[in-house]
């Protein structure tokens, strides 16, 4: 069998393989964020239709927030107030997870250029191998 030192390009396919491994981690965590950013995004739409609706009514008007099963009646400011501060924790999340988004594909876009590079440098390893042995039957 032969050893990494004798098969340089077992070596190099062996580093390949980790540097695709690497990629496919970053694909699946780019994945999750994509989807707690839906997520983000439909809580935050959720949020904003509730401070539209919250906008249209009067001082006097009565507002209620669900306590578990039970219905409590609530002040419009204060409800207002709650949603607002909802609405900045919500966009303070979806920009973390969009910067996280945008490092995790800078992250896989850079291990794919490097994959590709390898790849490269081990066909030619591969084609320099070949001429050489062609090159030393045709000498015997």
């Amino acid at each position: 069998m032969a050893t990494p030192a004798s098969n340089p390009g077992g070596a190099m396919a062996a580093e390949i393989d980790k540097e695709v491994a690497k990629f496919r981690e970053i694909e699946q965590q780019m994945q999750k964020v994509q989807k707690d950013l839906q997520l983000v995004i439909g809580q935050q739409t959720e949020n904003e239709m509730v401070q539209i609706e919250l906008n249209h009514l009067n001082a006097g008007d009565n507002v209620y927030k669900m306590v578990g099963p039970v219905l409590l009646k609530n002040s419009l400011e204060d409800a207002k107030e709650t949603v607002q501060k909802r609405l900045e924790f919500i966009q303070a999340e979806r920009t973390r997870l969009e910067t996280k988004g945008k490092d995790l594909e800078s992250k896989g876009n850079a291990i794919s250029e490097k994959v590709q590079q390898m790849q490269t440098n081990l066909q030619q390893a591969t084609a320099a191998a070949v001429n050489e042995v062609a090159r030393q039957a045709g000498k015997v």
